[in-house]
Order: structure tokens, then C-alpha cells, then sequence
């Protein structure tokens, strides 16, 4: 299991700054994806708890957020999956909107249940990244999802309040659901990065065609293979 820092300071029972002391002297290890801190539930329990044997499962958080499978961000999201002019003026209408059924109706069993998961993830620490971005996602991951992952863009002219580090609206959304943590934080390393190109930013919120933001996806992905 993949622990926030809040949820790992409340299952320790310290506050934030004792696990960010603890990071800093290298008591535990952590990977920080898209301005926030995760850590592996499974090997934090083993650390505290001595006498619990670790299982062949439990791998550590860095190999994590390195995938084996290396699933091109290209490739799960499509023209069918951008919502450039949202209408949500709250996080639940956000997350209702790029929910929709039209995108998901092929893809989970249930969707008000992939809403509440978005919903329960937002109630415990906003998604929100900061410069008018977030990068919202279930809870957990949905195994029973009919591909291993999709990414949804979404774009707000006016902005919405989401509670962002910052203070600020957010304009930009890219949704991320996923078969499997592995994979969730797979995305989130990649579209983490390609959020750090401030040329790709400014594409997102200006262009008005499907085809140019995957075509800057794609260029970028076969760039970073050839390198």
C-alpha cells in the first residue's frame, strides 16, 4: 500500500515535520511524485514492526516509481479523451466531468464508484499540484478497469477552486486511473515531467486540437528513447 505523508504521519501517530526529520536522516525512504511525498505502506510496517516478516511482494518504493513495462502516456489518452472547455465551477463537478460516461463507460463496471474513489482521494489531500494544475486520480488503483490505464485531459477557461498549494485556480486537469499502483505512479512520474516543460503548459492551454497535444506527448516520448 502507498501511503501519503499525512497518512503515514497519522499511522505512526507523529505529526508531519517527525517524518520529514526522519526522511532527512534517512530512518525511512520516501519518493516525492508530482510535489508529494509517497512511501510504501508495507515497508514502513516491517521497519517499525520487527517481528513482521516481509513478503517476496513487498519491493521498494523506488522501484516503483521505475516501470518495467514502460506504457507510452501516447497511448491512453485519445482525441475522444480531452474536454477542453469544462464547465465545473467545484471539485466534485470537476471530477464528474472527466469522469464521464461517454469516456468510461467501456472501461469500468462502475462508475459513481471510480467518483467517490476520485472524491475520497481529493477529501484527503487535494490533487492539486500548484500553476494552475492538478492531476487528479482514485483513491486506489481499479483492478477490475478494461485497460491497464487511461489519462484524461481537461482544460477550464475560468478555473476552478481545488484547493491548490498555491492558492490558485486550477485550468489544467489530466486524469489519471490505472489497473495498478505500479502504473499510477508510473503516470504520475511521466506527466509530472512533461508538466516541468513550460512550452508544453503553454500548449495545453492554447491549443484548440486534440491531435497537437498528443503529437507533443509522442515527440517528447521517441525523444527520451532515443536518448
Amino acid at each position: 500500500m502507498i501511503l501519503t505523508l499525512k497518512e503515514l504521519a497519522d499511522h505512526l501517530k507523529v505529526n508531519d515535520r517527525t517524518i520529514l526529520r526522519m526522511l532527512k536522516s534517512g530512518q525511512i525512504q520516501g519518493a516525492k511524485i508530482g510535489g508529494q511525498w509517497r512511501f510504501n505502506g508495507s515497508q514502513i510496517d516491517s521497519l517499525f514492526s520487527p517481528f513482521k516478516k516481509a513478503t517476496e511482494d513487498e519491493v521498494p518504493l523506488s522501484e516503483l516509481t521505475r516501470s518495467n513495462f514502460q506504457v507510452p502516456i501516447s497511448r491512453l489518452i485519445n482525441e475522444n479523451r480531452f474536454i477542453f472547455d469544462m464547465k465545473a465551477k467545484t471539485v466534485e463537478e470537476a471530477i464528474t466531468e472527466l469522469t464521464d460516461n461517454k469516456i468510461f463507460s467501456t472501461l469500468v463496471l462502475d462508475i459513481p464508484d471510480l467518483r467517490a474513489r476520485c472524491m475520497a482521494r481529493e477529501n484527503l489531500l487535494s490533487t492539486a499540484v500548484g500553476k494552475g494544475i492538478a492531476i487528479p486520480h482514485p483513491r486506489d488503483p481499479i483492478p477490475s478497469m478494461k485497460a491497464p490505464g487511461i489519462v484524461v485531459f481537461g482544460r477550464s477557461a475560468a478555473g476552478i477552486n481545488y484547493n491548490a498549494p498555491d492558492g490558485k485556480k486550477v485550468n489544467l486537469f489530466f486524469l489519471i486511473v490505472s489497473q495498478t499502483i505500479e502504473l499510477h505512479l508510473y503516470l504520475m512520474g511521466r506527466i509530472a515531467n512533461l508538466l516541468k516543460e513550460n512550452s508544453f503548459v503553454t500548449l495545453c492551454k492554447k491549443s484548440k486540437k486534440p491531435e497537437e497535444i498528443i503529437q507533443a506527448i509522442m515527440l517528447r516520448e521517441r525523444n527520451e528513447f532515443f536518448a
